[in-house]
Parts: C-alpha cells; structure tokens; sequence
C-alpha cells in the first residue's frame, strides 16, 4: 500500500523565532488537538527508539516506537513513528517554517501508510482532519504570539472555595515582590491549563512575568507552607536536560540517575541534576499529568539541530550563524566542543564510535557543513546544542540557599549515608572574639545575650545578601552562599555593621568577628537532620577564619583580587597578603588578610 499524504499551508503574522517555541511544544499540541495520553516502555533494541508508545487513536489501540524528532531551529522539525499494532505501518508529521512577507508560512504535513488498501479513503479522511486540528492549533499559536492571549484551564476540578482560603493565608504571609508573585501564583492554579500547573517553575515564571527569581521561589515556598502548592523534585539529564524522574522527597533520592532518551547514567549534583518545582495539591486541583508527547524541540530549548544517525553512515549538519560554543553529542554519551568564530575552518568531519566523538574540539566558521559519520551498529540520534545556554532550573542548592527552606522543611533532607556534590558554593566562617572574655565579665546570662543578638544581626545580614545560616557552633557561624560576590558582600557588611551594635550596647564592648570565606566544590549530607557540607572547601573555609584576627576578613589571594576588580569590597581596605599555613593542607595558600572594622 502507497503513502497517502495531506498537507496544508497557514499564513501567520508572527516570525518564526516567535513562533517556534509554541509550536515545537508537542505536548501541548497533542493535549490541545484531542490525542489520547501515552503509555511508555523503554526500548532498548538497535533502533534509534528509546520508547515504545501504546495509546488510543480513533478508538483503535495503537502501538508505536518513539523515534527521536529531528529539527533545525526554527526552520523545520519532523518525526516518523514506527507503527508495531494498529491499522498503519508508519507515521511522519512535518512542520516547515518559511519567511513570508513580514510574516511566516506554517506548512504542516502529515504523512502514513496502511497497511491495508481496503482502509486507505478512511485513513485519508483522518489524515485531512487530524492536518486541520494541526493547521487550527498553529493559527491560535499565531495569536498568542502576536499577543492574543494564552489557552486557559482545561476541564479540571478546581476547589475555587479552598484555593480562595488558603491564598489569603498565603497572601497575608508576603509582601512586595513576593505578594505579587504569590497573587499571580494563585491565578495560574485557577486558570491556568494542566500542562503550566502540573510543574510549576518559578525561575521560567519569573523571566515571563518580570520579577526577580528569588521572589517567585520564595512565594512558592510560601505557598506549600500555606497548602497552595506542593514541592516536588525531578531528575534533569545534563544533557537533554528534561526531568528523567520525579520525586516528592529529597530522602527518597539516590546518587546516581540514568536518561533513556540520550542513554548515559549521570551523578545527581544538587546544582545541576536536581530541580526543584511545584504543583498544586489535588485536593485543591486535579491535573491531568499527561503524558501526550515526550519529544519535540521545545522540551529542549538548548538544542539547535537534531538528526537520526544511521548506523555506520553520515549525516551532515550545518554549524550555527552566530559565533560562541557549542557541542556536539551522540546518543550514549560520545561528545565534543565546537568553537565557531570566522577564523575556523569551512568544514569538519566526525566519527562517532564507542571511544567517544573525534576530534574532541574543532574551530569551524559560521554554518560551516559538519559531517557526522558513525561507527556504531546501531542507530542513534546526533544534537547540536547551546553550551552557555541559561536554564530556568531552580535546583535544590538554589533552594537550600533560602533561610525558609531551612526553617520551614526541616524534613527535606537527604537519606543517611548519602553524599551529593555541589560544583560550587561559597562558604563563610565567623568567629565572635572576646565572648570568653566576656562571660567572666559580665556573667552568663549577659554574656549569652550578646551572643544571640550577635546572631540576629549575622543572620539579617545573610539573608539580605541570598545566603542561607548552615549551623551555628557555640559563637560562631557557618554560612552558604550561591555566589562568591554575595559572600563577600556579606562579609564586608558584617564588619561594617559590627561597630554600631558595639555602640548599641554597653555589654558588647570589646567583642567583634573574625570572618573567613573561601569558594569551591564541595559535598552536601545529613547531619545532625540538617542539610550540612563538609570537603576541602569547607576545611579552606574555616582555616581562613581561623586565621584571621578580631575585625579581619581572610580570603585567598585570588579571591581578592576578583573582589576588588568588581567592586565587591572597597579598594582602599587596609590589607596584607601572607602565605597561609593551613591545617590539612600540604602547601602554604596565598591568602589576603583585610582590616575591615578598625575598632575589634
């Protein structure tokens, strides 16, 4: 039996780069047209499937190998399904975007074979309406991107009497940026469609409503504190970057994950592996969680062009336009660096095997031809994709950086025994000078109430510059910060504020900080039922802290030098460089001593 194809074309106002972030969301495609949800099993055969997909179509059972969708942002992308059961033999769906007048033309095409010929004015009835419902949905994607609106809640029962109580407690607990964020929270689980609910993120929501991350993160904290929301975590592959798994405790992960979709096993990094996001409770909402579609170029943003890569045999692919870094990546794992920039070469040639991707890096010139060439039995799926490209995670280290985190889930904690690595933290040490002293001196009761009003000015002031308090030892304290700039920032403004709570109170005379900070990699455990740190940065950390004198802050050389090139401290602080002898540490560390409050 012949393939029978219908095709049709729509004239849309909006460009193409507009366009293809709606269009490319098969998800909500296929939610929006009326297909069935899906049912997954892992393949592992020698085709380039990594699924096989059984679900409704017409109100015939359907069955069907999930091959990855190829694309060329934002100009085409396509799929072809293998049919194992049901009443064709193949699947292919097509999207072309072409620039027309100021606008763009939307060519969609859908192409089967049956594997009957009795079937074939039927199925060719079917292919013309399944094209229409495809043709009608990118005309209403060309309204919501030239500003018409977006699609609103599906047919979801929604507590609309619960969801009011519980925002007013959710209301009443923020203000400012939050309170706005909490207020455009509540109206997305009202109205919003199943597939924006079912996982919340708020650093996505933030860029599309225009308000600062930290703010939309902590209204949705807020909100599970008042009921409105749950927290759940999922498992991103570091290269498709998709959830390959979700969770509704971080005790119930483990240290490693694997992705069926690029095929490799990956460490559960809490600063990249780990996302936290949200939904509401189904007591409040019920969600149709889906799935209707696992693959399309909108589930990953990074990637430029993806092809099928027969075995043993080339695809060829053309490097980007615009000047950056880029990678190559092979299902399995093979991958290597492309650096494009005018000075690189017209061409490359590559070879996929199971040793990894050759060459490892290459330089080629803007939409220079890229020739891929696998020595592999098996077919697999070849990805150009953004290196630098800025994601919308909010992973569980951004989270655990929130004193609400830390105060209110207690419970979220990892399992015993289990070490997950953060590439990088900055971690500040404190020591409060003279407290000996001053429990002889003024007695214990006095004495302990420095040390806790000590506390409250440390913690505002760690919570001002988006740190978060790890633990307090007897006087001193363990703080966590996302980012070095807001570390020392904190630190400068510690000492800076030291002599006014000196001044403020006459049992305080005498007393001020030693301050140690260093940044790195490090590992993140449960002790003591809290999340907490410990390796060689953590170890640097409080040596420099030890190091230092009353109203000093002790940072390496290196970390001093970036402070003051971008203004995180002020350039006249009286400083000395010295080689520090660490505790631990085989060789001295170039480390920078800075008198920060003259008066300690």
């Amino acid at each position: 039996m012949g393939e029978i194809a219908v095709e049709r074309s729509v004239e849309c106002k909006a460009s193409a780069r507009a366009l293809w972030p709606l269009i490319t969301d098969t998800e909500r495609v296929n939610r929006v047209i009326g297909l069935g949800r899906i049912e997954l099993s892992p393949n592992d055969d020698d085709s380039a499937a990594r699924y096989l997909v059984k679900t409704v179509s017409g109100g015939f059972p359907l069955e069907y190998e999930e091959r990855p969708y190829e694309w060329v942002e934002p100009e085409r992308f396509s799929v072809k399904r293998i049919v194992r059961r049901g009443l064709l033999r193949t699947m292919d769906n097509r999207f072309i975007l072409e620039p027309s007048g100021d606008g763009t033309r939307v060519t969609v095409r859908v192409a089967v074979v049956p594997k009957f010929g009795v079937i074939a004015p039927i199925v060719r009835l079917q292919v013309a309406r399944f094209v229409g419902r495809l043709a009608n949905f990118v005309e209403r994607m060309d309204e919501e991107a030239s500003g018409g609106g977006v699609l609103t809640s599906d047919d979801s029962r929604i507590d609309a009497e619960g969801l009011d109580r519980l925002a007013k407690g959710l209301f009443d607990s923020t203000s400012g940026d939050e309170l706005v964020a909490a207020q455009k929270l509540v109206e997305l689980i009202r109205t919003g469609a199943d597939q924006r609910v079912d996982r919340i993120r708020p650093y996505e929501l933030a860029r599309s409503w225009g308000l600062p991350d930290r703010a939309v993160l902590e209204a949705c904290l807020q909100g599970v504190s008042a009921g409105v929301l749950e927290l759940m975590w999922d498992l991103v592959c570091p290269s498709c970057r998709t959830a390959s798994e979700r969770m509704r405790a971080l005790s119930a992960l483990g240290a490693h994950a694997h992705c069926q979709l690029c095929d490799i096993s990956y460490d559960l990094d809490l600063d990249r592996a780990v996302e936290a996001t949200f939904r509401p409770p189904d007591s409040l909402r019920t969600v149709d969680e889906g799935p209707y579609c696992i693959g399309g170029p909108a589930r990953t943003p990074h990637v430029l062009v993806q092809a099928i890569l027969p075995p043993e045999q080339t695809v060829e692919l053309a490097a980007p336009l615009s000047a950056g870094r880029y990678r190559l990546f092979v299902r399995g794992g093979p991958a290597a660096i492309l650096r494009v920039h005018d000075d690189g070469a017209e061409g490359l040639d590559s070879v996929a095997s199971e040793a990894g991707l050759e060459p490892a890096q290459a330089d080629v010139r803007p939409g220079a031809l890229l020739r891929v060439r696998s020595s592999h039995a098996r077919e697999r799926h070849v990805k150009l994709e953004r290196v630098d490209f800025a994601g919308d995670a909010a992973t569980a280290h951004d989270i655990s950086m929130l004193p609400a985190f830390r105060s209110q889930f207690a419970r979220e904690v990892l399992r015993p025994g289990l070490t997950l690595r953060i590439a990088r933290v900055a971690l500040l040490f404190t020591d409060l000078t003279g407290s000996t002293a001053l429990y002889t001196a003024i007695g214990d009761a006095k004495a302990f109430g420095v040390v806790q009003d000590h506390f409250e000015l440390l913690r505002a002031v760690i919570a001002e510059f988006s740190g978060t308090i790890v633990k307090t030892i007897g006087d001193a304290v363990m703080a966590a910060f996302a980012s070095e700039a807001d570390a020392v920032r904190a630190a400068a403004a510690m000492h800076a504020r030291f002599p006014a709570f000196r001044r403020g109170s006459e049992d305080a005379t005498g007393v001020t900080l030693k301050i140690g900070l260093h940044a790195g990699a490090c590992y993140v455990v449960t002790a003591n039922g809290v999340l907490d740190y410990f390796g060689q940065t953590v170890n640097i950390a409080a040596r420099l802290q030890g190091a230092a004198g009353a109203g000093e802050l002790v940072l390496t050389e290196e970390l001093t030098e970036t402070a003051l090139r971008e203004g995180w401290l002020a350039p006249d602080a009286p400083r000395e460089a010295f080689e520090a002898q660490l505790k631990g540490l085989a060789r001295s560390l170039a480390a920078v001593r800075m008198r920060l409050d003259a008066g300690g």
